[in-house]
């Protein structure tokens, strides 16, 4: 009986320490540069400088590489080799590599069969993509439909960056078809991808329905109309929840006023209601304690998923061509603007707003500035860093700057900003 009591116990002990140690596998990383080596020398190419970098990193520190950086290498002479896109994913799955979650793709052509291979890939249970960058890889519409059909099986990807592919609305209507019901992504880019007004309501769907809640947008051409279909569920979910909790501190200054009356009357009513009263809290003090005594220490409860709904927090359209120029004529951005100052007004979570070269008009700084006013005024509203053009009066523009600023532009990765084809 000892033996056996000894034994269960220490079976349970090392059940309870046993660890994986994903640098001591085996050399995993040795096995995945190796493979990655010969599937090069197979296809003729050579293997991608950071992601060569990257692992002999690993290796010599002992660790994993779970983010990898693929970019295309300049040919300059005959005899140099290009770095291809398949020999990487073929060595990812021949080793079964499930260490890999940050993948960037940069200023490399990716075919339709290219992004067949990827999908794929991603939609194998053991590969946890967190974030997914292609950019400038010329996507074509037909790519991006095969890339969203795989998002499904993406049930850990939170960030995905498809900047410099022009796709227009066609690949960004597959694009949404594919995001509807995701409940993770958290970070949607599409700067200077061809997008039209059409677009802007199939993004305010998905900026609806699901957890995004950056959105970066930059050098589109989505214009007014397309604006106004991107944030107005955004803006209606802002105004509901500040009426409701307007109301809410109606009810509640009610429900003060009232008690104030009722104490007011206890005081008049002699000495009964007061000794009653006197009792009452007695007790419920009594209660008190005895609920303190019997509370232990809490143990925090993990975050919880992150919620679905229009909630937005920031949101770029630097370049988007939101001036009286377009379908709306010339009263359109001022209606455009007129929806920002509402969600500038009401939508609590927001932080970020890049408007940008975008003519706005007088008018249309003066609805922004006004939103930002009343946000300043009302109480446990935070701050929002807004960029806008500087074609408006200087004070206005000023008085923009002074109450949102902190933007600046973002950067990713190695391009700079591109000038839209015209």
């Amino acid at each position: 009986m000892p033996k056996g009591k000894g034994k269960g116990k220490g079976k349970g002990k090392g059940k309870g320490k046993k660890k994986e140690d994903p640098a001591a596998a085996d050399g995993v990383v040795k096995k995945l540069m190796k493979t990655y080596e010969r599937n090069c020398n197979l296809s003729n190419s050579v293997m991608a400088p950071n992601i060569r970098k990257a692992m002999k990193t690993a290796i010599e520190e002992e660790k994993v590489v779970s983010k990898f950086i693929l970019e295309s290498v300049m040919v300059e002479k005959e005899g140099d080799l290009p770095v291809l896109f398949e020999p990487f994913i073929m060595s990812i799955r021949q080793e079964r590599y499930v260490f890999i979650k940050d993948l960037y793709v940069w200023d490399y052509p990716l075919t339709y069969e290219n992004m067949v291979s990827f999908a794929l890939f991603v939609e194998k249970p053991f590969y946890k993509l967190r974030v997914m960058e292609f950019m400038d890889c010329l996507l074509e519409p037909l790519s991006v439909q095969r890339l969203a059909r795989s998002f499904v099986f993406c049930d850990q990807m939170t960030v995905l960056n498809l900047d410099y592919n022009e796709f227009g609305d066609e690949g960004c209507q597959h694009l949404c078809e594919g995001l509807r019901n995701n409940t993770t992504l958290l970070s949607l880019s599409l700067s200077y991808c061809d997008l039209g007004i059409s677009s802007g309501s199939h993004l305010g769907h998905i900026l609806s329905t699901t957890a995004i809640r950056e959105v970066y947008l930059d050098g589109n051409n989505l214009q007014s109309e397309g604006t106004m279909e991107l944030i107005k569920l955004c803006v209606d979910q802002a105004e509901y929840e500040a009426f409701q909790k307007a109301e809410e501190a109606r009810r509640k200054a009610e429900e003060d006023e009232l008690k104030a009356l009722e104490e007011k009357e206890n005081r008049y009513s002699g000495t009964d209601a007061s000794a009653d009263e006197g009792g009452d809290k007695s007790r419920a003090s009594s209660g008190k304690k005895k609920k303190k005594k019997k509370k232990g220490k809490k143990k925090k409860d993990p975050p919880g998923p992150p919620p679905v709904g229009p909630w937005l927090h920031k949101l770029h359209l630097a370049d988007n061509g939101i001036d009286g120029l377009g379908e709306g004529g010339s009263f359109a951005p001022i209606i455009c603007m007129r929806l920002f100052k509402k969600l500038l007004s009401h939508c609590q979570c927001l932080e970020e707003l890049d408007l940008e070269d975008n003519l706005i008009g007088e008018v249309g700084g003066r609805e922004i500035l006004n939103g930002l006013s009343f946000r300043k005024e009302e109480k446990g509203m935070g701050g929002v860093k807004v960029r806008t053009t500087h074609r408006m009066t200087a004070d206005t523009f000023n008085s923009i700057v002074k109450l949102g600023s902190g933007l600046k532009k973002k950067k990713k990765g190695k391009k700079g900003k591109k000038k839209k084809k015209k």
